[in-house]
Protein backbone atom coordinates (compact mmCIF):
# COMPACT_ATOMS: atom_id res chain seq x y z
CA UNK A 1 0.00 0.00 0.00
CA UNK A 2 1.28 3.66 -0.88
CA UNK A 3 2.28 6.13 1.97
CA UNK A 4 1.46 9.90 2.13
CA UNK A 5 3.95 12.23 2.35
CA UNK A 6 3.70 12.26 6.63
CA UNK A 7 3.85 8.52 6.65
CA UNK A 8 7.18 8.68 4.27
CA UNK A 9 8.89 11.52 6.79
CA UNK A 10 7.98 9.64 9.72
CA UNK A 11 9.10 5.98 8.36
CA UNK A 12 12.40 7.75 8.06
CA UNK A 13 12.80 8.97 11.03
CA UNK A 14 12.13 6.13 12.79
CA UNK A 15 14.62 4.75 10.64
CA UNK A 16 17.20 7.08 11.52
CA UNK A 17 15.89 6.30 15.89
CA UNK A 18 14.31 3.37 16.07
CA UNK A 19 14.10 4.04 19.68
CA UNK A 20 12.15 8.04 19.07
CA UNK A 21 9.42 8.11 21.06
CA UNK A 22 5.85 9.56 19.85
CA UNK A 23 6.74 13.17 21.67
CA UNK A 24 10.01 13.76 20.14
CA UNK A 25 8.01 12.66 16.16
CA UNK A 26 5.22 15.41 17.10
CA UNK A 27 7.59 17.70 17.89
CA UNK A 28 9.73 17.03 14.69
CA UNK A 29 6.60 17.11 12.39
CA UNK A 30 4.86 20.12 14.24
CA UNK A 31 2.36 18.16 14.58
CA UNK A 32 -0.05 16.58 17.76
CA UNK A 33 0.96 13.67 19.54
CA UNK A 34 -2.15 11.70 18.88
CA UNK A 35 -1.67 13.01 15.05
CA UNK A 36 1.57 11.05 15.50
CA UNK A 37 0.06 7.79 16.91
CA UNK A 38 -2.56 7.69 14.17
CA UNK A 39 0.42 7.78 11.26
CA UNK A 40 2.02 4.81 13.33
CA UNK A 41 -0.86 2.48 13.19
CA UNK A 42 -1.57 3.41 9.42
CA UNK A 43 2.11 2.05 9.03
CA UNK A 44 1.64 -0.59 11.20
CA UNK A 45 -1.72 -1.45 8.95
CA UNK A 46 0.29 -1.43 5.94
CA UNK A 47 3.00 -3.41 6.89
CA UNK A 48 5.85 -1.36 7.23
CA UNK A 49 6.01 -1.35 10.97
CA UNK A 50 6.08 -4.37 13.50
CA UNK A 51 4.38 -3.76 16.57
CA UNK A 52 6.05 -2.01 19.44
CA UNK A 53 9.20 -0.29 19.81
CA UNK A 54 9.19 0.67 15.97
CA UNK A 55 10.32 -2.73 14.45
CA UNK A 56 10.91 -2.00 10.90
CA UNK A 57 9.78 -4.09 8.22
CA UNK A 58 12.62 -5.47 5.92
CA UNK A 59 12.51 -3.70 2.91
CA UNK A 60 12.47 -6.92 0.87
CA UNK A 61 10.91 -10.11 2.26
CA UNK A 62 8.49 -13.20 1.36
CA UNK A 63 5.16 -13.92 2.52
CA UNK A 64 4.50 -17.84 3.00
CA UNK A 65 0.98 -18.75 3.06
CA UNK A 66 -0.11 -22.46 4.11
CA UNK A 67 0.22 -25.25 6.46
CA UNK A 68 2.11 -26.28 9.38
CA UNK A 69 1.77 -29.75 10.58
CA UNK A 70 3.27 -32.17 12.97
CA UNK A 71 5.10 -34.97 10.41
CA UNK A 72 4.91 -38.29 11.34
CA UNK A 73 6.54 -40.92 9.69
CA UNK A 74 7.38 -44.43 10.47
CA UNK A 75 10.07 -46.23 8.47
CA UNK A 76 10.01 -50.30 7.87
CA UNK A 77 13.29 -52.03 8.28
CA UNK A 78 12.03 -54.71 6.23
CA UNK A 79 10.16 -55.63 3.26
CA UNK A 80 6.45 -54.21 4.08
CA UNK A 81 3.76 -57.40 4.48
CA UNK A 82 0.52 -56.11 4.28
CA UNK A 83 -2.32 -56.74 6.81
CA UNK A 84 0.48 -57.46 9.27
CA UNK A 85 2.16 -55.52 11.58
CA UNK A 86 6.03 -54.34 10.51
CA UNK A 87 9.19 -53.93 12.24
CA UNK A 88 10.36 -50.22 12.12
CA UNK A 89 11.14 -46.39 13.43
CA UNK A 90 8.36 -44.21 14.02
CA UNK A 91 9.49 -40.67 13.91
CA UNK A 92 7.75 -37.02 14.71
CA UNK A 93 9.17 -33.99 13.92
CA UNK A 94 7.51 -30.17 12.30
CA UNK A 95 7.06 -29.44 9.08
CA UNK A 96 4.51 -28.79 6.57
CA UNK A 97 4.80 -27.19 3.03
CA UNK A 98 5.12 -23.52 4.35
CA UNK A 99 6.86 -24.14 7.52
CA UNK A 100 9.19 -26.09 5.53
CA UNK A 101 9.92 -23.20 2.76
CA UNK A 102 10.16 -20.30 5.66
CA UNK A 103 13.03 -22.86 7.07
CA UNK A 104 14.98 -23.39 4.16
CA UNK A 105 14.41 -19.47 2.78
CA UNK A 106 15.47 -18.32 6.48
CA UNK A 107 18.53 -20.65 6.08
CA UNK A 108 19.60 -18.85 2.67
CA UNK A 109 19.18 -15.95 4.10
CA UNK A 110 15.90 -14.93 2.62
CA UNK A 111 13.90 -12.71 5.11
CA UNK A 112 9.92 -14.13 5.65
CA UNK A 113 6.89 -14.46 6.96
CA UNK A 114 4.86 -17.44 8.02
CA UNK A 115 1.30 -16.98 7.88
CA UNK A 116 -0.60 -19.87 9.09
CA UNK A 117 -2.36 -21.51 11.51
CA UNK A 118 -1.63 -24.28 14.86
CA UNK A 119 -3.86 -25.72 17.97
CA UNK A 120 -3.11 -25.10 20.92
CA UNK A 121 -2.36 -28.70 21.82
CA UNK A 122 0.79 -30.55 22.41
CA UNK A 123 1.77 -30.18 18.96
CA UNK A 124 1.11 -26.72 18.86
CA UNK A 125 3.65 -25.83 21.72
CA UNK A 126 6.31 -28.13 19.60
CA UNK A 127 5.64 -25.83 16.41
CA UNK A 128 6.49 -22.78 18.73
CA UNK A 129 9.58 -23.78 20.14
CA UNK A 130 10.80 -25.36 16.82
CA UNK A 131 10.13 -21.79 15.45
CA UNK A 132 11.77 -19.96 18.04
CA UNK A 133 14.42 -22.55 17.65
CA UNK A 134 14.54 -21.88 13.89
CA UNK A 135 14.41 -18.29 13.26
CA UNK A 136 10.89 -18.60 11.54
CA UNK A 137 9.19 -15.60 11.97
CA UNK A 138 5.72 -16.85 13.08
CA UNK A 139 4.08 -13.30 14.19
CA UNK A 140 1.40 -13.19 11.60
CA UNK A 141 0.55 -17.11 12.55
CA UNK A 142 -2.44 -17.61 15.02
CA UNK A 143 -2.25 -20.53 17.70
CA UNK A 144 -6.55 -21.22 17.97
CA UNK A 145 -7.65 -22.07 21.00
CA UNK A 146 -9.46 -25.75 20.97
CA UNK A 147 -8.16 -27.16 18.13
CA UNK A 148 -5.83 -29.96 17.45
CA UNK A 149 -2.86 -29.04 15.08
CA UNK A 150 -2.25 -30.71 11.26
CA UNK A 151 -0.71 -33.59 11.49
CA UNK A 152 0.96 -35.92 8.35
CA UNK A 153 1.42 -39.27 8.65
CA UNK A 154 3.68 -41.16 5.38
CA UNK A 155 4.28 -44.81 5.61
CA UNK A 156 7.72 -45.77 4.10
CA UNK A 157 9.70 -48.71 3.00
CA UNK A 158 13.25 -49.85 3.90
CA UNK A 159 14.48 -47.94 1.20
CA UNK A 160 12.71 -44.21 1.68
CA UNK A 161 9.50 -44.89 -0.89
CA UNK A 162 6.02 -44.00 0.29
CA UNK A 163 3.64 -46.59 0.61
CA UNK A 164 0.86 -44.53 1.82
CA UNK A 165 -0.09 -41.12 3.33
CA UNK A 166 -2.40 -39.61 5.53
CA UNK A 167 -3.20 -36.11 6.25
CA UNK A 168 -5.53 -34.34 9.24
CA UNK A 169 -4.85 -31.06 8.14
CA UNK A 170 -9.06 -29.98 8.67
CA UNK A 171 -7.60 -26.54 10.72
CA UNK A 172 -5.89 -25.24 7.54
CA UNK A 173 -9.67 -24.41 6.35
CA UNK A 174 -9.07 -21.92 9.06
CA UNK A 175 -6.51 -19.28 6.96
CA UNK A 176 -9.67 -17.93 5.34
CA UNK A 177 -9.88 -15.01 3.35
CA UNK A 178 -11.17 -13.18 7.06
CA UNK A 179 -8.14 -14.15 7.91
CA UNK A 180 -6.00 -13.40 5.68
CA UNK A 181 -7.61 -9.62 5.58
CA UNK A 182 -6.09 -9.39 8.82
CA UNK A 183 -2.46 -9.45 7.25
CA UNK A 184 -3.33 -8.21 4.16
CA UNK A 185 -0.30 -5.39 4.47
CA UNK A 186 1.92 -7.95 4.79
CA UNK A 187 1.31 -9.85 2.23
CA UNK A 188 0.74 -7.62 -0.74
CA UNK A 189 3.87 -5.67 0.07
CA UNK A 190 6.37 -8.55 -0.49
CA UNK A 191 8.73 -9.40 -2.68
CA UNK A 192 7.14 -12.75 -3.70
CA UNK A 193 3.67 -14.58 -1.93
CA UNK A 194 4.44 -18.43 -1.43
CA UNK A 195 0.98 -20.61 -1.78
CA UNK A 196 -0.05 -24.41 -1.48
CA UNK A 197 -2.95 -26.44 -2.38
CA UNK A 198 -4.08 -27.51 1.01
CA UNK A 199 -5.33 -23.93 1.18
CA UNK A 200 -9.40 -23.85 1.05
CA UNK A 201 -10.12 -22.86 -3.04
CA UNK A 202 -11.19 -19.13 -1.91
CA UNK A 203 -8.48 -18.38 0.23
CA UNK A 204 -6.06 -19.16 -3.03
CA UNK A 205 -8.74 -17.21 -4.93
CA UNK A 206 -8.33 -14.05 -2.75
CA UNK A 207 -4.52 -14.67 -2.69
CA UNK A 208 -4.15 -14.21 -6.36
CA UNK A 209 -7.04 -11.36 -6.08
CA UNK A 210 -4.49 -8.82 -4.00
CA UNK A 211 -1.19 -9.98 -4.78
CA UNK A 212 0.71 -8.30 -8.01
CA UNK A 213 4.13 -9.32 -7.46
CA UNK A 214 5.40 -13.03 -8.53
CA UNK A 215 3.01 -15.99 -6.88
CA UNK A 216 5.21 -19.26 -6.29
CA UNK A 217 2.40 -22.30 -6.14
CA UNK A 218 3.25 -25.67 -4.71
CA UNK A 219 1.07 -28.87 -5.37
CA UNK A 220 0.43 -30.67 -2.66
CA UNK A 221 -1.15 -34.22 -3.11
CA UNK A 222 -3.57 -35.16 -6.27
CA UNK A 223 -6.23 -34.92 -3.95
CA UNK A 224 -5.92 -31.22 -3.53
CA UNK A 225 -4.25 -30.44 -6.88
CA UNK A 226 -7.53 -29.20 -8.93
CA UNK A 227 -7.83 -26.26 -6.20
CA UNK A 228 -4.99 -24.48 -8.41
CA UNK A 229 -6.61 -24.86 -11.40
CA UNK A 230 -8.94 -21.48 -11.63
CA UNK A 231 -6.07 -19.54 -10.58
CA UNK A 232 -3.13 -20.80 -12.66
CA UNK A 233 -3.10 -17.21 -14.74
CA UNK A 234 -2.00 -15.82 -11.84
CA UNK A 235 0.95 -18.17 -10.67
CA UNK A 236 4.10 -17.02 -11.95
CA UNK A 237 6.20 -20.33 -10.89
CA UNK A 238 4.19 -23.99 -10.29
CA UNK A 239 5.79 -26.45 -8.59
CA UNK A 240 4.30 -30.70 -9.09
CA UNK A 241 5.00 -33.87 -9.53
CA UNK A 242 4.58 -36.44 -12.31
CA UNK A 243 1.49 -38.01 -10.33
CA UNK A 244 -0.35 -34.36 -10.32
CA UNK A 245 -0.02 -33.17 -13.70
CA UNK A 246 -2.88 -34.69 -14.98
CA UNK A 247 -5.23 -32.84 -12.87
CA UNK A 248 -3.67 -29.54 -13.51
CA UNK A 249 -3.00 -29.61 -17.04
CA UNK A 250 -5.04 -32.29 -18.35
CA UNK A 251 -1.88 -34.36 -19.55
CA UNK A 252 -0.54 -36.95 -18.05
CA UNK A 253 3.22 -37.55 -18.02
CA UNK A 254 5.73 -40.45 -17.98
CA UNK A 255 8.65 -39.03 -19.84
CA UNK A 256 10.62 -36.30 -20.74
CA UNK A 257 8.05 -35.91 -23.79
CA UNK A 258 5.46 -35.60 -22.04
CA UNK A 259 6.87 -33.68 -19.33
CA UNK A 260 7.55 -30.99 -22.11
CA UNK A 261 4.12 -31.27 -23.49
CA UNK A 262 2.44 -30.60 -19.84
CA UNK A 263 5.06 -27.35 -19.41
CA UNK A 264 3.54 -25.97 -22.85
CA UNK A 265 -0.13 -26.53 -21.53
CA UNK A 266 0.91 -24.66 -18.10
CA UNK A 267 2.53 -22.10 -20.02
CA UNK A 268 -1.21 -21.67 -22.03
CA UNK A 269 -2.99 -21.54 -18.90
CA UNK A 270 -0.52 -18.09 -17.93
CA UNK A 271 1.77 -20.39 -16.01
CA UNK A 272 5.14 -18.12 -16.55
CA UNK A 273 7.62 -21.01 -14.92
CA UNK A 274 7.19 -24.49 -14.05
CA UNK A 275 9.20 -26.93 -12.39
CA UNK A 276 8.06 -30.57 -12.10
CA UNK A 277 9.90 -33.64 -10.58
CA UNK A 278 9.64 -36.80 -12.73
CA UNK A 279 10.42 -40.59 -12.11
CA UNK A 280 13.69 -41.57 -13.73
CA UNK A 281 14.90 -37.99 -14.30
CA UNK A 282 15.15 -35.43 -12.21
CA UNK A 283 13.38 -32.35 -12.26
CA UNK A 284 12.44 -30.33 -15.19
CA UNK A 285 12.07 -26.87 -15.29
CA UNK A 286 10.86 -24.54 -17.39
CA UNK A 287 12.34 -20.60 -17.33
CA UNK A 288 12.23 -17.42 -18.81
CA UNK A 289 14.95 -18.80 -21.73
CA UNK A 290 14.84 -22.05 -21.75
CA UNK A 291 13.66 -26.06 -20.42
CA UNK A 292 16.34 -27.44 -18.26
CA UNK A 293 16.82 -31.04 -17.07
CA UNK A 294 18.80 -31.74 -14.30
CA UNK A 295 19.19 -35.33 -12.65
CA UNK A 296 18.87 -35.44 -8.65
CA UNK A 297 22.51 -34.91 -7.43
CA UNK A 298 22.91 -38.26 -5.65
CA UNK A 299 23.48 -38.39 -1.41
CA UNK A 300 25.24 -41.45 0.39
CA UNK A 301 23.98 -44.41 -1.82
CA UNK A 302 22.97 -46.57 1.45
CA UNK A 303 21.43 -43.25 2.96
CA UNK A 304 17.30 -43.26 2.39
CA UNK A 305 15.82 -41.00 -0.17
CA UNK A 306 12.99 -39.66 1.68
CA UNK A 307 10.97 -37.85 -1.05
CA UNK A 308 8.74 -35.61 0.97
CA UNK A 309 10.37 -32.53 1.75
CA UNK A 310 12.30 -32.43 -1.83
CA UNK A 311 9.75 -30.11 -3.63
CA UNK A 312 9.14 -27.57 -0.77
CA UNK A 313 13.45 -27.93 -0.85
CA UNK A 314 13.52 -26.79 -4.55
CA UNK A 315 10.69 -24.34 -4.12
CA UNK A 316 12.94 -22.76 -1.95
CA UNK A 317 15.89 -23.03 -4.14
CA UNK A 318 14.25 -21.49 -6.88
CA UNK A 319 12.95 -18.20 -5.06
CA UNK A 320 16.01 -17.92 -3.62
CA UNK A 321 17.85 -18.39 -7.21
CA UNK A 322 14.96 -15.47 -8.21
CA UNK A 323 16.19 -12.92 -5.80
CA UNK A 324 19.28 -13.84 -6.40
CA UNK A 325 19.27 -12.78 -10.41
CA UNK A 326 20.41 -16.25 -11.76
CA UNK A 327 19.37 -17.72 -14.81
CA UNK A 328 17.91 -20.48 -15.73
CA UNK A 329 20.41 -23.54 -15.42
CA UNK A 330 21.95 -22.13 -12.19
CA UNK A 331 18.12 -22.02 -10.76
CA UNK A 332 17.45 -25.56 -12.15
CA UNK A 333 20.98 -26.81 -10.54
CA UNK A 334 20.41 -25.28 -7.09
CA UNK A 335 16.78 -26.48 -7.28
CA UNK A 336 17.88 -30.13 -7.76
CA UNK A 337 20.60 -29.37 -4.99
CA UNK A 338 17.79 -28.44 -2.47
CA UNK A 339 15.72 -31.41 -3.57
CA UNK A 340 18.50 -33.78 -2.56
CA UNK A 341 19.85 -32.24 0.79
CA UNK A 342 16.19 -32.52 1.32
CA UNK A 343 15.65 -35.90 0.93
CA UNK A 344 19.23 -37.31 2.93
CA UNK A 345 17.33 -37.02 6.60
CA UNK A 346 13.42 -38.02 8.26
CA UNK A 347 12.90 -34.43 8.71
CA UNK A 348 11.67 -33.29 5.13
CA UNK A 349 14.75 -30.20 5.46
CA UNK A 350 18.21 -30.04 5.55
CA UNK A 351 19.36 -28.54 8.52
CA UNK A 352 22.49 -27.26 7.18
CA UNK A 353 20.94 -25.36 4.47
CA UNK A 354 22.45 -22.49 3.25
CA UNK A 355 24.49 -21.46 -0.56
CA UNK A 356 27.46 -23.51 0.53
CA UNK A 357 25.81 -26.62 0.61
CA UNK A 358 23.86 -26.14 -2.44
CA UNK A 359 26.88 -25.03 -4.30
CA UNK A 360 28.66 -28.09 -2.85
CA UNK A 361 26.06 -30.05 -3.95
CA UNK A 362 25.96 -29.49 -7.36
CA UNK A 363 30.17 -29.97 -7.23
CA UNK A 364 30.68 -25.71 -7.27
CA UNK A 365 32.38 -23.98 -4.80
CA UNK A 366 31.60 -20.25 -2.94
CA UNK A 367 34.41 -18.87 -5.09
CA UNK A 368 33.35 -20.66 -8.50
CA UNK A 369 30.14 -18.58 -8.13
CA UNK A 370 29.62 -15.89 -10.36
Amino acid sequence: MALTERERQILKKIEQNPMISQNELAEWCGITRSGVAAHISNLMKKGYIQGKGYVLTPPRYVAVIGAINMDVYGIADNDVVGESSNVGSIVSTVGGIARNVSFNLGHLGVRNYLISVYGDDEDGEHVRSDSFANGIDITYCRQLPNASTSRYLSVVDADGKQIVALDDMKISESITPEFLEQREPVIVNAEAVVIDSSLPSQTLAWVCSKVSRPIFARVVSVNKAERLVPVLGNVDTLVLSEAESQLISGIAVHDERTAHTCMEALAKAGVKHALMFVQGLGLIYRGDEETVTVPLPKGDSHALQLENGAASGAMSALLWARMEGRNDVESARLAAAAASLSMRQVPAVFPDLDAHALFECVGLSVADDR
